[in-house]
């Protein structure tokens, strides 16, 4: 599938099922400025996904910073009550939505639960306070906020309360630059709406892998600082190179931590790295594969709900190897004719390679050789590229990738079962053309 075409798909996807809806849009306005409101305009700040543009439907919470003043170096512990705020909240509030309100006040914050009419959440607001720290490049505030912020609402996070309580320890202040990580989100944007959409297709790709293994660990904001620094060294990236470049890059980008955090350039943004086992980077990697396996067979696919939902791909052996391990996209142009086949000689009859091997669908004995050619060529190709896959119950199990001929040429039929040959044609380190001939090894 051309370039063109795959990004249409891409977008059409990401704009139905991903993007948040003009309703979804006022919902989350709507109670955003419900604690301004109570709050004050200036002491409430938006932060996370949903001001950067890069969050998916459906919506699900909004973390919001208090100010509820300035750092103070020579302050340990800044004491805080936020018992009176959600007194202040349980009197005053005015809910713009037509949910309950289920208020709870943690240690360091305070979470909002927006309930229907079954106790069930549908929405959930995490007020979480923070002191004005300094500006940033952009002359926007850096602020310090307690360590929890980085630690999602839920279970852990009440745990995390928990245990500070019970051994009686300092909270952790962090100093943290939300609104510039917001700034540079928004900038990139507004010059590429690529940028938002390469993010929420991979949110959601990790989404989907999350609920097929909950030992997939890798985390969203982490994906998205590692494409906004994609676009920072290259602004014109489509949607296709953009999530193409993320996922044959990703590999080597888990292997250790390199994003340093904006409001700490001692931290790294990707530190829990350094925590992950090998088979939950083995994870990361088996996704990676079945995904770009998928892009490689779009044309047969043709559906990006599929392509997100590929899962896990665990190679049959290490010599398996696809164009995507050298970078290469498969980007065909139907318009090219381009066609190989294979031709056979019994090692103890013609001295030429006659028999072609797609009139006789593949078929062919033990104890022959073949002969596999490029019969017809329009692309202008660069470069030759070719792969033998053996049947996975073969005890060599090949699937290389050479240049100009395959590995062995000719090829012997030595092994029983069902095998393939595929020729890529290569121009501008993009396959744009490809062939493939079945070989079936039969006794």
């Amino acid at each position: 599938m051309n370039r063109n075409k795959i990004n249409a798909l891409l977008r059409g996807y990401i704009k139905e099922n991903l993007t948040p809806t003009a309703e979804d849009i006022q919902f989350v306005s709507n109670i955003y400025q419900s604690f301004n409101d109570l709050l004050g305009t200036n002491n409430c700040v938006q932060i996370g996904s949903y001001p950067r543009y890069t969050a998916i439907k459906p919506l699900h919470d909004l973390d919001i910073l208090y100010i509820m003043g300035d750092w103070n170096s020579n302050t340990i512990n800044p004491v805080f009550n936020l018992q009176t705020i959600a007194n202040k909240f349980s009197k005053e509030y005015k809910n713009p939505t037509g949910f309950n309100l289920d208020i709870i006040v943690q240690t360091h914050s305070i979470s909002f639960r927006y309930l229907n009419n079954k106790g069930e959440e549908v929405f959930a607001v995490d007020l979480v306070p923070a002191l004005a720290d300094g500006k940033n490049e952009f002359d926007r505030n850096t602020f310090r906020v307690p360590e929890i912020i980085k630690i999602h609402r839920g279970k852990r996070r009440k745990q995390y309360y928990e245990r500070k309580i019970q051994n009686k320890e300092n909270l952790l202040w962090i100093k943290t630059d939300p609104l510039g990580y917001i700034e540079i989100a928004s900038a990139i944007n507004k010059e590429n709406k690529d940028f938002r959409r390469s993010v929420k297709f991979v949110k959601r790709w990790k989404h989907e892998c999350k609920l097929k293994n909950e030992n997939f660990k890798l985390k969203s904001f982490h994906m998205e600082q590692l494409i906004t620094e994609n676009y920072k060294l290259n602004m014109e990236l489509d949607l296709f190179d953009s999530i193409f470049k993320f996922l044959v890059e990703l590999k080597e980008k888990i292997e250790k931590p390199i994003i340093k955090d904006r409001g700490d350039k001692n931290k790294f943004i990707d530190s829990y790295l350094e925590d992950l086992t090998k088979v939950e980077r083995e994870l990361i990697n088996q996704a990676v594969d079945a995904i770009l396996i998928s892009f490689e067979n779009i044309d047969n696919i043709n559906d990006i709900e599929v392509i997100i939902e590929s899962g896990f791909y665990k190679r049959v052996s290490e010599s398996e190897r696809f164009l995507f391990d050298q970078k290469i996209p498969v980007l065909i142009d139907f318009t090219l004719d381009f066609k190989i086949d294979g031709f056979v000689k019994k090692l103890s009859g013609f001295r030429e390679y006659k028999a072609n091997l797609k009139n006789v669908r593949g078929i062919v004995d033990t104890k022959n050789e073949i002969d596999f050619k490029v019969i017809s060529n329009t692309t202008s190709c660069e470069l030759l590229k070719w792969k033998v896959k053996n049947d996975n119950q073969n005890s060599e199990k090949r699937g290389e990738i050479t240049d100009h001929s395959t590995r062995c040429n000719p090829e012997k039929t030595a092994y029983i079962g069902h095998h393939f040959v595929e020729c890529y044609s290569i121009k501008n380190n993009t396959c744009i053309a490809r062939d493939m001939v079945d070989v079936v090894v039969r006794q």
